[in-house]
């Protein structure tokens, strides 16, 4: 009688949220947290309907009304607690990546793992994290989502850089020194080392910044 339950209700329940969130049955995991008592013999050869407690979403912890019908007609129904999650094959780190790291392609691989959080966005292919660097730090296994990464900075806080200054159809070059981190096409404040002064200019690559003051 479990057995017959358990197997009934899980494959019932697979198919009705693999059909909610159109998913192949297979990328469907349930499991049953809780459910109430039925009657010796009420599952045999009957049908099941299902239906959920109203909820933003099916994943996670989802409470279902479980109906069995016999001839057309509702013999039984039980309300049921269970956790579905989505298998998905999503990008996880190999080793513990620490805040801060830049990630690179040996960090980091695609594993098929067990999704109950909705909503997430997580990263599915690795170049999408690569050169990117960790906002926190993560365990091994740990599906990456991209709000836990950030673009890396080309320049670092204290980078020796060159200063090209255009002044209408004058170029200076000079030599300055990173305030604070630059990333690529950014503004980034940097100490002019002839003047000592801060100003603020474009990261072009990982050693020039461009300021340009024919636009003022």
């Amino acid at each position: 009688m479990e057995a017959n339950w358990e197997t009934k209700t899980v494959a019932a329940l697979r198919g009705y949220v693999a059909r909610r969130l159109s998913f192949s049955e297979s990328e469907i995991d349930v499991k049953i947290l809780s459910r109430g008592a039925w009657s010796a013999g009420v599952f045999d050869e009957e049908p099941i309907e299902v239906q959920e407690r109203f909820q933003e979403t099916l994943l996670g912890r989802t409470v279902f009304l479980i109906t069995v019908k016999r001839d057309g007609e509702k013999a039984a129904s039980r309300w049921v607690t269970a956790e579905i999650a989505v298998i998905r094959r999503v990008v996880v780190p190999v080793h513990p990546l620490k805040k801060l790291q830049p990630i690179e392609q040996r960090d980091v691989t695609i594993h098929a793992v067990r999704l109950t959080r909705p909503g997430e966005h997580y990263a599915v292919k690795p170049e999408e994290l690569i050169g990117k660097r960790m906002v926190r730090s993560i365990n091994t296994g740990t599906p990456v989502t991209l709000d836990m990464v950030e673009e890396a900075p080309v320049i670092r806080q204290g980078d020796r850089v060159t200063l090209v200054v255009q002044v209408g159809g004058l170029r200076i070059v000079t030599t300055g020194r990173a305030k604070e981190d630059g990333f690529q096409g950014r503004q980034v404040a940097v100490v002019n080392l002839d003047s000592q002064k801060i100003v603020y200019g474009e990261v072009v690559d990982p050693s020039t910044v461009r300021i340009d003051l024919s636009k003022d």
